[in-house]
């Protein structure tokens, strides 16, 4: 009698992350949205909607530790499932944490836009040679700063998704590719981080004073929303690396075959 209720339980704990998967990537699909448009009320339901994703994630946890100690699953894929569950839950809360931070740090930055911020479009290359690197430096603008947020975010975004899809299909193979495979997100975040600096220091920062006294302020804000982005990408590999060991038991990154 007992397996049938540690099945169910499991199905209802697994659609709970599921459930809490969609609710943390509304959140950080309309964070971006409000990083391209501004839009404040926007940024005001992501942080509304926070408490439900921190509600979602305690009953989560709840159904889990109540199924450890009622059912009490013998070691194996079950017990590996439940132990995984708060690591999960917790990365996947932060990431909600990380698109209710770009929404608070987009209403503060009100006071302070500009009106000249559009994303540039298309947006440089985040690699260029080094001949090129003068050139490019020329070229930064606030608004391919943003532009390039969008990118960093929308490849968080994507990484999000995946992690998601590998936790749904049970898939391991792609949670571990995911795992280790979160260069995309670092490349893009070193490349903003790289350009952020670049206008906060000499006479990029001068001049940049000289036609907007506020640019310096927003530069600090631009810098926290890129810090929030990168960090989805280390807490989707986070949860990856959970679905790899509760799926197969292993907690080490392996070559894998090529394709």
């Amino acid at each position: 009698m007992t397996r049938p209720i540690l099945d169910a339980q499991l199905h209802e704990i697994s659609t709970g992350i599921i459930h809490l998967g969609t609710l943390v990537a509304t959140a950080l699909e309309q964070a971006l949205q409000a990083l391209q448009s501004g839009d404040q009320a926007l940024c005001s339901q992501i942080s509304a909607s926070d408490s439900a994703i921190n509600n979602l994630q305690f009953e989560v946890e709840r159904l889990t530790f109540r199924s450890l100690a009622l059912q009490q699953p013998l070691a194996g894929r079950d017990l590996r499932f439940l132990s995984s569950v708060p690591s999960i839950t917790a990365d996947l809360e932060r990431i909600g944490d990380n698109a209710a931070g770009i929404a608070k740090l987009l209403l503060q930055m009100t006071p302070l836009q500009a009106t000249d911020t559009k994303p540039a479009s298309p947006p440089p290359s985040v690699v260029a040679s080094e001949g090129q690197n003068s050139q490019l430096d020329q070229a930064i603008t606030e608004g391919t700063i943003i532009s390039e947020l969008l990118n960093l975010g929308q490849a968080a975004y994507e990484v999000l998704q995946g992690t998601m899809r590998a936790f749904e299909q049970r898939d391991a193979h792609n949670a571990r590719k995911i795992w280790q495979e979160d260069d995309v997100v670092d490349v893009c975040y070193h490349a903003v981080r790289h350009n952020l600096t670049t206008m906060l220091t000499g006479t990029h920062a001068i001049t940049a004073l000289q036609q907007d006294p506020l640019i310096l302020m927003r530069m600090t804000y631009w810098f926290w929303i890129a810090h929030n982005l990168e960090r989805v990408g280390d807490h989707c590999t986070n949860i990856c690396e959970r679905i790899v060991f509760f799926l197969e038991g292993d907690g080490k990154i392996e070559p894998t075959e090529a394709e």
